[in-house]
């Protein structure tokens, strides 16, 4: 994990001067040079990783760049719709596949058991960003029946803020969800098809046992 976290905040240094996200054309280069100064972006990368790796274990993220706020505001703030996304994605994959994977284990043959086997195979083939965009093309732009993105109205709760309780904000969850459970999903049905397949291939073979003994 370290190491994968050192990659990523390596390459940071080589998509833009973050500096440039903060100020204005009008600062001056000696300003700039402050500013850099302070923020410690003079160091050595291995040095801004390992002050990086030790303020995030005390759950100091620093500063966002870019909206100028403490990071561990911004992640409280968007912590209730990442838990809800991930809630629904993985409710949709563990039901729809399943349930698809025992029909199609059930039923090969079928037309609609072919239809399945080919929206699994691209759901594993196709990107999900690519399936992202294909369904804000379809549903948000040609149809215009679903949101293209935000998360509708939030009811606050005090403690939790919430898009169930709307309407806007189910319409807003079913697109995300729906792109990031279809991996899932597939791969869930392929399972439920492997496990139904087995369990007709051991049934077959005890059959033919029993019917060797007598």
């Amino acid at each position: 994990m370290l190491v994968v976290a050192f990659v990523s905040f390596s390459l940071f240094n080589f998509v833009g001067d973050p500096i440039n996200n903060m100020v204005g054309e009008e600062t001056s280069d000696e300003e700039r040079s402050e500013l850099r100064e302070t923020l410690g972006l003079n160091d050595p990368i291995h040095i801004q990783f390992s002050r990086f790796v030790v303020n995030a274990s005390k759950g100091e993220f620093g500063i966002s760049y870019q909206l100028r706020r403490p990071v561990s505001d911004l992640i409280t703030e968007r912590l209730p719709a990442t838990i809800e996304l991930v809630l629904v994605s993985a409710l949709i994959a563990l039901v729809s596949g399943t349930l698809l994977g025992v029909y199609t284990g059930i039923n090969r043959k079928g037309f609609l058991s072919d239809i399945i086997l080919a929206i699994s195979l691209l759901g594993v083939s196709l990107p999900t960003f690519v399936i992202g965009i294909l369904f804000i093309y379809l549903f948000a732009v040609i149809l215009g029946i679903l949101p293209s993105f935000g998360r509708g109205e939030v009811v606050d709760l005090g403690f939790w803020s919430t898009g169930f309780l709307t309407i806007s904000g189910l319409k807003a969850i079913i697109l995300p969800s729906v792109t990031l459970s279809l991996f899932q999903m597939t791969i869930q049905a392929q399972v439920q098809m492997v496990i139904q397949n087995m369990w007709e291939l051991l049934l077959q073979i005890c059959m033919e046992e029993l019917m060797g003994i007598m």
